[in-house]
């Protein structure tokens, strides 16, 4: 019969130093003498003999310090209620600083498993903390403007002409301004572009036509000088500018005296008024504004869009409404202006600010920001399972908790703080990983995603952080907190002695495979789908050639150049130079090309399909065009011919028209000859169709093919054009060659906006490229995690089975079978989770919408390539612990056995 108080004295001895009461003293001395009892004859059960197991005994209790914490743990535990006048929430403290303690000496202890554990959740809390910083600039935090939730824009809309928005003419919105009801003050703007003549080399700036009350409505006020005054809001008065913070500083360093200076614009002298604070730019780029000069009774262009700060109150709904009855007063004024406004009824939208700033981008970032979250919750079923898998190998320790008296509430609290900790530290290397990863977002999004390059991690960036990595912490602490509140002390000491995992564990380690590959497959679906859409967009052939063309911007200043011909001088001697440059193929002039934004429109006639009176007309979009543009371009003559240098003014007028024009008037006929006008005013010019040409994709690739109608450059100029130039190699190696050739002909010109075709079809697809990137960056990262996950949990399994595949094997079975065995188990988890997994990616056809072009969410390549990664990626995880376990003893299984 063993004797377990033979360990009495060891243990009085070693106790001895905490101070103990001698019945306390005794007591544990009692419990831990038979524990010790217990893993002595456990020992010698594995074959060991007794002088060997007793060394192990004493080894183990030489480890003072685990068994000093334990009775410390056991001691405070033991006091359910404190005593008459103790402190409850000093007496807590102390014991959570106990629990700090003793955790932070646990996980130094196991540097290892901590550098793991740290490193994962580093890598969730850090992604999670990127793009929440992203949201929260973009989504959530208000504008830098005052009460920047009232500012709101709208627009009119057309549809039965095919115009889904509308701009308003100056004539309107003066009327809008001066009746407005819904609006506390309204501004206009439109985006100009100016030529700084002085004070250095020449350069063009973006700049805007605002109306006065345009910094009134958003609560901003100059840093130096003023804003405009009303009188120079009409013509002739509006020679002034307000220069924003960056072209101050960049253009005059900084230097207050520019105020009342006079700058040339232009060639036309402005005076300065103002300089803006830091941090204004509206619209985005901006780098100066001039008043605009207001023409009350034209209704001839209809290009200002409407800004203003709604009333306290007011709502969009109600701003859309008023658009409208406002809109149907003005035309009911002024019916000599709208003949056909009985066929073509205004519609209206509004929307605030923020809204609209924000476009295409709100479901991309939530995509993404749901895509982290996934990953760091495969994180934390990841770190649950080494914890769970941790806690079998501290079965030991348990027990000497249980018989120190710890009740199940005091060890999980302790477990709880120790996944805390691990959290906490995540946390923090996961900040340091996210002030990375935010300014490399920054750097690589911020022309692509509006209001990007203002994000930081503030405030709210740090409280949402330290939120989730206490969230994550009880997350993955909570199932190990849980099995050790409930365990059974003769269990414990059980599984304790063996490392084992009971059954309830490996449960538990298996529905966290199971989560963890199910979350895994629904964010590579998404990714593969994202991916598949991409690949099927760039296949869009866009209606012309991008490779080796180089693009460029011109402006002539209407003092020096007042008339068409002077305009077409200039470029009839500067193309015919660049044609002969050497490497140059075709050059050609537009007022617009593909990817840079909007395009005139026009209403249209064609001859004998005129409209009756109260149909609505027909919208087109319009560009004027040299001869050599087609051939610069790369689009590609379907019938008839291109212009020629003869269409010139006094020709026959001429127009090209492309494929959808053609079919939708001409489908059964020839449209070489036909005759079409613009406008549809009685006094219009018919215009003979010499020639048809593809669709091409003006704004992105996945538009619908619009209505194009071409005009000759030499029979309808324009003062702005882009130049295209096409190269026999890199179409870089001639801009040089190009400015000196623009420089030669008007050194006070500059060429601005110079990028490739290429650029501007990519420009077009960041923001695409980017989301696709960062989620397949997650899922991948999802995908190693989940296979990490499994390896762990086909380890555990491994090394508390390793005496079954012992005696599986002296029983006769071979590796392969122990190989199979293992494996198999690992794959049916694999097999659950992707079932799960494929169910859960049906909801992506919510989510992805509006993302995707070209495939649909069960597109049958997605759903079978995943799973065979996933797989891929499981059979390897597995196989690796299935190895270790044919190296298994059998002559030590039937020892043990």
């Amino acid at each position: 019969m063993p004797d377990p108080f033979r360990w009495r004295d060891e243990i009085a001895r070693r106790i001895a130093p905490l101070g103990l009461s001698p019945a306390r003293e005794a007591e544990i001395a009692d419990e831990l003498a038979q524990h010790l009892e217990d893993r002595l004859v456990e020992l010698r059960s594995t074959g060991l003999s007794a002088d060997d197991a007793r060394r192990a005994v004493l080894a183990e209790l030489a480890d003072d310090e685990t068994l000093a914490a334990a009775i410390a743990v056991g001691e405070s535990a033991a006091v359910e209620v404190p005593p008459p006048g103790d402190d409850r929430r000093g007496s807590a403290w102390t014991t959570l600083r106990r629990d700090i303690r003793y955790g932070v000496r646990t996980l130094r202890k196991n540097p290892a498993f901590s550098t793991v554990a740290v490193l994962t959740l580093a890598l969730g809390i850090g992604a999670n903390a990127v793009i929440f910083s992203a949201v929260n600039t973009v989504l959530l935090k208000p504008l830098p403007y005052r009460e920047s939730d009232r500012i709101a824009t709208f627009w009119l809309s057309a549809p039965q002409m095919g115009l889904p928005e509308v701009s308003l003419p100056d004539a309107l919105f003066a009327y809008y301004h001066e009746h407005t009801r819904t609006f506390e003050s309204l501004a206009a703007y439109t985006g100009a572009g100016f030529t700084l003549t002085q004070a250095g080399e020449p350069e063009r700036l973006l700049g805007a036509n605002v109306t006065i009350d345009f910094f009134r409505v958003f609560g901003v006020k100059p840093l130096h000088g003023r804003t405009f005054l009303p009188q120079e809001e009409t013509p002739g008065n509006n020679l002034v500018a307000i220069l924003s913070y960056g072209l101050w500083q960049r253009r005059f360093r900084g230097d207050t005296s520019v105020i009342g200076r006079a700058l040339s614009l232009n060639e036309i002298a402005t005076t300065v008024v103002g300089i803006m604070p830091p941090g204004f730019e509206f619209p985005k780029g901006i780098e100066l504004w001039i008043p605009l000069g207001l023409n009350r009774q034209s209704v001839n262009s209809w290009y200002l869009t409407p800004i203003g700060r709604l009333r306290p109150g007011a709502t969009v709904e109600s701003a859309r409404r008023e658009a409208i009855a406002l809109d149907d007063e003005f035309v009911g004024r002024h019916p000599e202006w709208f003949p056909h406004r009985d066929s073509t009824r205004t519609q209206a939208g509004a929307m605030l600010l923020r809204d609209r700033l924000v476009g295409d981008v709100r479901r991309p970032l939530l995509v993404l920001f749901g895509a982290v979250a996934a990953v760091l919750l495969i994180a934390c079923a990841n770190i649950a399972n080494l914890l769970l898998a941790r806690a079998s190998a501290r079965g030991r320790e348990m027990a000497l908790r249980c018989c120190l008296g710890a009740s199940p509430r005091r060890i999980a609290a302790q477990l709880i703080t120790e996944s805390l900790l691990l959290a906490l530290t995540g946390a923090l290397v996961g900040l340091a990983l996210a002030v990375w990863g935010m300014g490399a977002l920054r750097r690589f999004a911020a022309d692509q995603i509006p209001l990007l390059g203002q994000s930081r991690i503030d405030g709210r960036v740090l409280a949402f952080t330290i939120a989730i990595a206490l969230l994550a912490g009880v997350l993955f602490g909570l199932a190990p907190a849980v099995r050790g509140a409930r365990v059974r002390l003769q269990d414990a000491l059980k599984e304790g002695g063996r490392g084992g995992a009971s059954a309830a564990s490996r449960r538990l380690n298996n529905a966290f495979v199971v989560a963890q590959f199910s979350l895994s497959l629904v964010l590579l679906v998404g990714a593969g789908l994202l991916l598949r859409s991409f690949q099927r967009l760039l296949a869009v052939d866009p209606g012309f050639r991008a490779e080796n063309v180089v693009a460029a911007r011109l402006s002539l200043p209407g003092r020096r150049y007042p008339s068409d011909t002077l305009v077409r001088g200039f470029y009839e001697r500067l193309l015919p130079q660049l044609r002969v440059l050497p490497g140059v193929r075709a050059v050609g002039l537009a007022q617009r090309l593909p990817f840079t934004g909007g395009n005139p429109q026009n209403t249209f006639v064609v001859e004998g399909r005129e409209p009756r009176s109260g149909e609505p007309q027909t919208v087109a979009n319009v560009r004027q065009v040299t001869p050599g543009y087609f051939a610069a371009i790369g689009t590609p003559v379907l019938r008839g011919r291109v212009f020629a240098e003869t269409d010139v003014v006094g020709a026959p007028p001429v127009a090209v028209v492309d494929e959808t024009l053609a079919r939708r008037y001409w489908p059964n006929a020839d449209p070489i000859g036909k005759r079409i006008k613009r406008g549809g005013a009685p006094n219009a010019e018919w215009m003979t169709v010499v020639g048809v040409v593809p669709n091409v994709k003006h704004r992105s690739l996945t538009e619908t093919p619009d209505l194009w109608l071409y005009e000759p450059f030499g029979q309808v100029t324009n003062w702005g054009n882009y130049l295209v130039v096409r190269a026999g190699g890199d179409p870089a190696n001639l801009i040089s060659a190009i400015r000196s050739e623009v420089a030669a002909i008007d050194p006070t010109i500059p060429l601005f906006d110079v990028q490739t075709m290429e650029q501007l079809i990519d420009r077009s697809l960041a923001t695409r490229r980017l989301t696709n990137a960062l989620l397949a960056g997650f899922a991948l990262t999802a995908l190693l995690l989940a296979a990490i996950g499994i390896y762990g949990v086909m380890s555990v399994s491994v090394g508390s089975r390793i005496r079954e595949f012992g005696v599986r094997l002296a029983l006769g079975a071979q590796g392969r079978d122990v190989v199979r065995l293992v494996v198999g188990e690992g794959m049916l988890l694999v097999a659950i989770g992707t079932i799960l997994g494929l169910v859960g990616a049906l909801s992506l056809k919510h989510v992805l919408s509006g993302l995707l072009f070209g495939v649909g969410v069960l597109d049958p390549v997605t759903l079978a390539v995943v799973p065979l990664i996933l797989a891929a990626a499981a059979v390897t995880a597995c196989y690796l612990p299935a190895r270790r376990a044919t190296r298994a003893d059998p002559m030590a299984a039937l020892r043990a056995e």
